[in-house]
């Protein structure tokens, strides 16, 4: 049986609020992060299962093609009590850890947040085509691309989850919100658990960037060391090893991150975009 979390949290100024989230089991969540299909067909296919798994199926489970070679992006829809939305995404169009960790939690993070009716609507999206600036077809960039005016504008924010697992929680400061950096503070202060700031490669884009080029306020979280980083920048393979502990503090933080979003975010106003 989940634990059922409960998490007394004083919020500036307000009264005392209950975060709830009910989290799955350690063994699960890294059956889930270290059992990586070696196809992309095969990571399609585990990423539907694990949703299905998760309890995400029916019309609350859909496909969207991204290109004529049949590249998918995967939404999980949490129904909420309003239209406003809360985006969740990750990529997984590579087999490496770096990648498949993020993709990996989005059906546990589902699985977490749906014991309780939630104020937003949760979209959780598997991006595929993500690998570089370069790609042919971008997943987020399509999905943001075939958003609707009301989408748009019904869209809270989009947290962005990249190489989980290989140190603590890091936030991509230079990609990320001032607003919802704040509330991952709050988050982190009321559950006792550590994240960092750790700048990645802009060169190489991100998933949240589409997101942003339409005014939805976005965070990117991940795992990377600074060392890590500079690895990767100079082409290099960091010598990075996954570390189930922190992999279960960054599930944790970003169930309770998510909740506290859910409690707190307003909509924010936004300028008006340039006619699609």
């Amino acid at each position: 049986m989940r634990l059922l979390i409960l998490i007394p949290l004083l919020l500036p100024l307000c009264r005392a609020q209950t975060l709830r989230y009910s989290p799955v089991e350690r063994p699960l969540l890294l059956e889930r992060a270290t059992e990586i299909p070696s196809s992309h067909e095969e990571r399609l296919r585990k990423i539907k299962e694990m949703f299905v798994d998760a309890g995400c199926s029916g019309d609350n489970l859909s496909e969207q093609t991204v290109d004529a070679a049949g590249t998918t992006n995967v939404i999980c829809r949490l129904e909420g009590d309003s239209d406003k939305t809360i985006l969740v995404g990750a990529n997984y169009d590579q087999e490496s850890p770096e990648n498949w960790n993020g993709v990996s939690l989005l059906p546990s993070l589902y699985q977490a947040l749906e014991a309780k009716r939630r104020r937003h609507t949760f979209l959780f999206v598997a991006f595929a085509n993500e690998t570089g600036a370069q790609s042919a077809v971008s997943g987020s960039r399509l999905f943001a691309g075939k958003m609707s005016k009301a989408q748009v504008d019904h869209a809270a924010a989009m947290v962005d989850l990249r190489a989980l697992g290989f140190s603590p929680t890091k936030v991509w400061l230079s990609h990320s919100d001032k607003e919802l950096v704040k509330a991952l503070v709050v988050a982190m202060y009321a559950l006792r658990l550590p994240f960092s700031q750790v700048e990645l490669d802009s060169s190489a884009g991100a998933p949240s960037d589409a997101f942003a080029s339409l005014r939805i306020p976005q965070i990117t979280l991940h795992s990377l060391t600074r060392e890590a980083v500079e690895d990767l920048r100079e082409k290099q393979d960091p010598p990075v090893q996954f570390r189930p502990d922190n992999f279960y503090d960054s599930y944790h933080l970003i169930c309770g991150y998510l909740v506290y979003l859910d409690e707190t975010l307003k909509t924010p106003v936004r300028r008006k975009l340039p006619r699609r």
